[in-house]
């Protein structure tokens, strides 16, 4: 099952309705499509099912609205119940063969222009005490959190910006 959800939750799709989830703390199909304009009427139900079947959405209200019942959706708080280091190493992996497969596809489509569409990809190593990383962690936070619910309009187009941090194999020695 706990693979089962690793793959569900993977779908880029999937990954915005979560994340309008965790911004909006609840939101109805109507409030997710307004919002995720771009995504078709009919894969947008589509997912928003596949996750609640899942047990990662909950309905929390219904009213009925013009003879429909409209639903209100919230994340379920603990979906997985308990989770190993397994299912974390699992997660994490399968994230990143997702992300590998974003790079492959876009640079296999022709005419991409990796300047144009300012890709990049940096490291560092950072000597930092738990407590700096927590406040370099809440920086970065608060510059995402500054433009999250950015709606689209002219100019604006989606980036997936992605923070990965791990220990470094040098400190295992």
């Amino acid at each position: 099952m706990k693979k089962d959800i690793t793959k569900i939750i993977m779908n880029p799709i999937r990954q915005r309705i979560l994340q309008f989830l965790m911004i909006n703390t609840t939101g109805t199909a109507g409030e997710m499509k307004a919002e995720l304009h771009d995504i078709p009427p009919a894969s947008l139900y589509r997912h928003i099912k596949v996750l609640a079947e899942a047990g990662l959405l909950e309905v929390v209200e219904e009213k009925k609205i013009r003879g429909t019942m409209e639903k209100t959706y919230a994340l379920v708080k603990q979906p997985m119940g308990d989770v190993n280091e397994q299912d974390v190493g699992n997660i994490i992996q399968t994230g990143l063969l997702s992300l590998m497969s974003s790079f492959q596809k876009y640079f296999m489509k022709e005419g991409n222009d990796p300047v144009k569409d300012m890709l990049s990809f940096s490291t560092s190593t950072l000597m930092l005490s738990d407590e700096e990383y927590v406040q370099v962690l809440m920086k970065i936070g608060e510059v995402l959190n500054g433009v999250i619910a950015n709606q689209p309009e002219e100019g604006r187009k989606p980036r997936r910006f992605t923070i990965i941090s791990s220990p470094c194999e040098e400190e295992n020695k």
